[in-house]
């Protein structure tokens, strides 16, 4: 298992949920040497991108999900001949490395079949005559036997498999053409097996045919093989010889592809009785033989949690993964590892904070893009320190980090928003998901999105309301909210879709008539709005 770990803010990720995977991601890297990658769960949004492009920071990867693929985990490597390979030779490569098991391929690279031990035996142990149904190479005969090609005749074995131990005129009465002649150093008979048409001659005991002979067989299109075997022993290799392309099976051979995930080849694997199976990458080439026992036994996937607990927020297969650090600061919302993990959760406007405290703790100054990216999430997170979940330790932190980012608060914060608001070109579904997080009390269904303007937002508003009521209906939420946070007047407009109208009247002492309401003072997803709705949840239950 490589030992790679994925740092991942929460899903629809807002600046916060990037630039924390980007510079704790650096620091893992920096100070404790691990290979951490950074990862998000969504698209950029546009005040992220500025934020990142500013600062000269490439965007994380985007992760669909932490399932583990094959590719992830320890397998076999495979033992890859070509079609055209002697089975003498498979069986010795499988005595040498101990695997019961031979991929093959075509002249491309590509896999075409494969081949056991049991496979060959029964070759071996079945009755051979005539072996022109099989086509052996001249060459693969000459290698099983030791020998040396004298002729090459018409490059391939043939007919039926004569021993000439017996009388010249015997011999000639069963002669066809085409047939292979297996004969020891007797001159009249290796010529008489010429002149009747023998297709190839193995001449045994390692004796040279005389020049008479040899120039014959050139002139009559006859192969000759010189062996030093004696005769029991090249009747023993002929069979030997056969390419695998005749014993392999090609049909009826269940593969994986490496980037397969290890819960659907588990269940694929349930329905066969194969001890292997190979393993292809995206050009067909074999890599790898897999069985029950590495998809059995396999290293989770590791990852860090940033800006969220909350497995509804997370990526997909995390109850697969192995977590290693939980770094957040927003409610507790049941996550569960199956071992003790370190979990920072601190009462603060902004996850960057925390980790700005963890480079300190350590300390290591942040370079000027690190320190960068970490400011702008908290002056995101706090609408500018005007946020009720601002606390001191945030404006410390950022007045810190400005500084060794060299940027003015103000000035940088007001591009920041100018960017970050911007609706030019965004779909609907842009918008609504710019910043959008799900969570579930008392078995309610509940997505909170949040949109930070600097003005009336006018007749987008009703189509997005619109949007939000066959989201709500079609996806299965029992209450659905926008935010659309008021930079400049510190209060929210709420744009609504429930059929739970008095959860949120509860809530908010307000009451609703219409598709949206003004909560005054209210910027806080975290503090201000999802806090009351469970209480009320609780309370109407």
């Amino acid at each position: 298992m490589k030992n790679t770990v994925y740092i991942i803010g929460h899903k629809n990720p807002d600046s916060d949920a990037i630039c924390s995977a980007v510079s704790y991601a650096y620091f893992k890297r920096e100070h404790d040497g691990m290979d951490a990658v950074p990862c998000r769960l969504g698209p950029v949004n546009s005040e992220t991108r500025f934020i990142l492009d500013y600062f000269g920071v490439e965007e994380p990867l985007l992760l669909e999900n932490i399932y583990t693929q094959i590719k992830d985990i320890k397998y076999d490597k495979p033992l890859t001949v070509s079609e055209a390979w002697p089975m003498l030779a498979a069986w010795q490569l499988m005595q040498q490395s101990g695997s019961g098991t031979v991929c093959v391929s075509d002249s491309t690279g590509r896999f075409i079949g494969l081949a056991t031990l049991g496979d060959l035996a029964k070759v071996y142990l079945s009755e051979m005559n005539n072996i022109g149904e099989y086509s052996i190479p001249i060459k693969n005969a000459a290698s099983v036997l030791s020998g040396e090609i004298i002729n090459y005749g018409g490059g391939r074995l043939g007919g039926n498999i004569l021993v000439a131990a017996m009388s010249l005129d015997e011999t000639v009465k069963r002669i066809k053409a085409g047939d292979t002649i297996i004969v020891g150093d007797r001159p009249y008979i290796q010529k008489a097996a010429v002149e009747y048409g023998a297709g190839t001659i193995i001449v045994t005991g390692g004796t040279m045919p005389d020049r008479d002979i040899t120039d014959l067989a050139a002139n009559r299109g006859t192969g000759i093989i010189l062996t030093s075997c004696d005769t029991f022993e090249a009747v023993k290799c002929i069979s030997q010889s056969i390419p695998l392309s005749y014993i392999m099976r090609n049909s009826d051979i269940v593969t994986f592809k490496e980037n397969e995930y290890i819960h659907e080849v588990t269940n694929t694997m349930s329905h066969y009785k194969y001890r292997s199976f190979p393993v292809l990458n995206e050009n067909g080439a074999v890599i790898g033989l897999i069985s029950r026992r590495h998809v059995l036994d396999y290293e989770s996937k590791n990852v860090i949690l940033v800006d969220h607990n909350e497995f509804s927020q997370t990526v997909d297969g995390i109850n697969e993964a192995n977590i290693l650090e939980i770094i957040d600061h927003h409610r507790l919302g049941g996550a569960i590892t199956d071992k003790p993990i370190l979990f920072r959760n601190q009462p603060v406007g902004c996850t960057s904070t925390i980790i700005y405290g963890i480079y300190k703790d350590a300390g290591i100054t942040p370079p000027p893009a690190m320190a960068g990216i970490m400011c702008a999430a908290i002056l995101s997170d706090t609408l500018i320190f005007k946020s009720p979940t601002c606390t001191p330790k945030d404006t410390e932190a950022a007045r810190g980090l400005a500084a060794a980012a060299d940027i003015d608060i103000d000035r940088f914060a007001a591009k920041m928003f100018e960017e970050g608001t911007s609706l030019s070109g965004k779909s609907l579904e842009e918008i609504f998901y710019t910043d959008f997080k799900e969570f579930r009390t008392e078995g309610l269904r509940i997505g909170v999105g949040q949109l930070n303007v600097m003005a009336d937002l006018g007749g987008i508003k009703k189509e997005l309301l619109a949007y939000m009521q066959d989201i709500q209906k079609k996806s299965g939420y029992d209450l659905l909210l926008l935010m659309l946070t008021n930079i400049v007047d510190e209060g929210s407009e709420m744009l609504w879709a429930s059929e739970h109208k008095d959860v949120l009247e509860t809530a908010f002492s307000v009451n609703i008539d219409g598709g949206s309401f003004y909560l005054p003072g209210v910027v806080s997803r975290k503090n201000q709005v999802i806090p009351p709705i469970m209480r009320a949840v609780r309370k109407l239950s």
